[in-house]
């Protein structure tokens, strides 16, 4: 395995979709988480080596989840066909930023290059 991801989606169907994407990338994946709240409870027990989030969650936006990431130094991906990416751009410096729909391919090549250092992680990129 290239390592865990923490999956945090709120829609069953795309969960599914990006679990399976995740794993024939040949990562683990920790989640799908639905909430905020059983987000941050996971990221008590076990640090991930990437994570992916939905914006909008049931509970709330997942910004707790986004900082508690940065914080540890551990890469992530916003994955949201809602938010605004310029605004999650400026608010955090480090994410790559992947509209919905995105293609499998490039999810998958997202994830690698990320967990592999090859992502310049200092300018954000929007995808």
């Amino acid at each position: 395995m290239a390592g865990t991801v923490l999956l945090v989606e709120d829609e069953l169907f795309v969960a599914l979709d990006l679990q399976d994407t995740i794993e024939n990338a040949g990562f683990s994946v920790d989640g799908p988480y639905i909430s905020v709240a059983s987000a941050m409870s996971a990221l008590g027990s076990v640090l991930p080596d990437c994570a992916i989030l939905d914006v909008r969650l049931a509970d709330g936006e997942v910004y707790p989840v986004a900082e508690a990431l940065a914080a540890a130094g551990i890469p992530f991906i916003f994955h949201s066909g809602h938010a605004d990416a310029s605004m999650l751009v400026e608010r955090f410096p480090s994410a790559v930023v992947c509209g919905k729909p995105c293609s499998p391919a490039q999810l998958r090549d997202t994830l690698k290059r990320v967990t592999e250092g090859d992502w310049d992680m200092a300018s954000a990129a929007v995808l």
